[in-house]
């Protein structure tokens, strides 16, 4: 009976909390379907690295379940956090060349964290918009500012896609851009991030389903 009671305790606390921020904005949860990639060029071939390993802090507006036109803020807050290690290059050695020139061993995290952005004229519809934003980038613990355009759009089950790519240059977060094989292969400078992102308020959901069923 006290392991129930201190069940239920804890799911109306964790609901609460939520209801709480929700009163100002719904926090959504990435799915595992979410990706990013990095792509880039080398004297021999094309590489891309990968990950579905995102953290991420999506705060929408309440309302962004029903017409986006009528909402002038949709997005929140948004914080993503990758650790470098997560990355996958497609084999093991360009694994650990990865995570070299990312130098993840003193710098274990790729941050980004939106500061602001302009919903792009025309763009709007009930369900989905663009956007260019602004916010700030910290890879190899560098911190740079970086400007890039956003599509969103909410689908049919009220999940939540936004997608989008920059491109940037390795040597702007005082990378070196690494060569191999004794300078046989050079990597280029330049690469290109592109991520597509899945979410929604799952996890209230889930809190609420748990302490419904508390009890039955």
């Amino acid at each position: 009976m006290r392991k129930t009671l201190l069940t239920v305790s804890a799911l109306l606390a964790a609901v609460a909390t939520a209801g709480a921020q929700s009163a100002s904005a719904i926090r959504l949860r990435l799915d595992p379907a979410s990706e990013l990639t990095i792509e880039g060029t080398s004297s021999l071939h094309a590489w891309h690295c990968k990950t579905n390993k995102i953290n991420a802090y999506v705060d929408v507006d309440p309302g962004y379940t029903k017409d986006l036109t009528k909402i002038a803020r949709p997005i929140a807050s948004v914080k993503v956090n990758i650790v470098v290690k997560t990355l996958t290059c497609g084999n093991e050695q360009m694994d650990r060349n990865m995570y070299g020139t990312l130098k993840a061993d003193e710098n274990q995290l790729i941050k980004y964290t939106l500061s602001g952005y302009d919903i792009l004229d025309g763009t709007a519809s009930p369900s989905s918009f663009a956007a260019k934003t602004s916010g700030t980038l910290v890879v190899a613990g560098q911190e740079k500012p970086i400007a890039m355009k956003i599509s969103a759009e909410r689908l049919s089950d009220g999940k939540a896609v936004a997608r989008g790519e920059q491109t940037l240059l390795m040597s702007d977060f005082g990378i070196k851009p690494p060569n191999f094989m004794f300078g046989t292969l050079k990597v280029g400078d330049e690469i290109k991030v592109k991520f597509n992102l899945k979410a929604g308020p799952e996890l209230l959901a889930q809190l609420a389903a748990a302490f419904t069923g508390v009890g039955q």
